[in-house]
């Protein structure tokens, strides 16, 4: 029986519903345990003095551009070097008494320190600040703050183990911040969806419904891919594009704005759509690439970050460079033209990516990382 009855688990907000997911996994894989949630947005809005002190730090060290809109107020919100101390001392206040009772500790993200003396920390990221110098067009701002990048890096090289949501962010972690090979794994990330079964006939691919999925319309290439379909549309009448997770201005007869959609509803566009095309400029990941493969449809999106992990240029999908209206619309007339490599693609990436993407699997290689860190967990399991 293991000494210590509890785990901690340190998050920030929902993080696309992967933080509710990681909490499911870790509960049904250590059922001997209590899992303790701590939600770092909620320890800083207890202190107004704090999120005061921190919003003027954070217009000091990154410039008004943040106040402009709420993505980027929240987002650089969580980057100040001060924020990330206060945060870590709010965790050691609550749950530093309780130490001798904890097994491990676990955050997601490294936007903060979940570390608590004496307590094995395990890191799960999707993302490091020297991952966007990968990306062609990254926001400069995110390095204006020296201090808070030596914190990250930090966080990241002491941890007692990182689990990485995909093979690219572990190369970063061990090429550009020196962390130790043997402390790093990629664990890979599940969808986020309810998968059901789907049509896999010819027709529905023939149908030209392209559907693009994200909150954050210019980061995810949505204009680039409105101007890629408005050329296409031109000699394919019956084509659409829907848009869901956010409401751009657009107007055009073939185009649908949904805007944000409940989670239980997204099976349904999945579902009623023939392919996804996510040409994002700046990619961790890209859950939605993950998703509409286990809903069989082919994916177009952009040779960066996470789609190396998610898609197979020319198996599962195509990849094209991002922001690049030209290289989207001979991707899209090259599927409209071809339904049975569409089915093929859809196909390929369901096999592909069922298990390697499957939230069980994940749990599993996460509680795997959990034992090399806390080696009497698994004595006990």
């Amino acid at each position: 029986m293991a000494p210590n009855k509890s785990i901690l688990f340190v998050k920030l907000g929902h993080f696309s519903y992967t933080n509710d997911a990681v909490a499911l996994q870790l509960a049904r894989n250590f059922p001997d345990h209590t899992l303790l949630v701590a939600d770092v947005k909620t320890l800083a809005r207890r202190s107004n003095l704090t999120v005061a002190r921190n919003l003027l730090e954070e217009v000091t060290t990154f410039g008004p551009s943040v106040l402009r809109n709420r993505v980027d107020l929240h987002a650089y919100f969580f980057r100040t070097p001060f924020i990330f101390r206060r945060l870590n001392q709010m965790v050691n206040a609550e749950y530093g008494p309780m130490a001798s009772e904890l097994s491990f500790v676990i955050q997601t993200q490294g936007l903060f320190s979940g570390r608590i003396p004496g307590v094995p920390h395990l890191i799960y990221t999707d993302y490091t600040f020297k991952d966007n110098l990968d990306e062609p067009e990254h926001d400069t701002r995110q390095f204006r703050s020296r201090t808070f990048l030596r914190y990250e890096a930090d966080l990241y090289r002491t941890a007692d183990a990182v689990a990485t949501t995909g093979s690219h962010v572990e190369r970063t972690l061990i090429n550009r911040y020196g962390c130790d090979p043997a402390r790093v794994r990629t664990v890979h990330i599940g969808a986020n969806v309810r998968i059901e079964p789907v049509a896999t006939d010819l027709a529905r691919y023939a149908a030209r419904h392209v559907l693009f999925v994200g909150v954050e319309w210019e980061r995810k290439g949505g204009p680039a891919l409105v101007e890629a379909f408005t050329r296409v549309a031109r000699d394919y009448p019956d084509a659409r594009l829907t848009i869901v997770g956010c409401s751009p201005a657009v107007s055009h007869p073939q185009i649908t704005v949904a805007g944000r959609i409940a989670r239980d509803r997204m099976p349904t566009y999945f579902k009623g759509a023939s392919l996804l095309c996510m040409p994002s400029i700046i990619e961790p990941l890209g859950i939605a690439a993950i998703e509409a493969s286990l809903f069989r449809m082919p994916v177009i999106a952009t040779r960066i970050g996470g789609f190396f992990e998610t898609v197979t240029d020319e198996e599962t999908g195509i990849l094209v460079p991002p922001n690049d209206p030209a290289a989207l619309e001979v991707a899209m007339r090259r599927l409209f033209e071809d339904p049975a490599l569409m089915a093929r693609m859809g196909e390929a990436g369901f096999n592909r990516n069922r298990v390697l993407f499957d939230w069980d699997e994940v749990g599993k290689r996460l509680r795997d990382v959990a034992w090399s860190i806390a080696p009497g967990l698994r004595a006990a399991a």
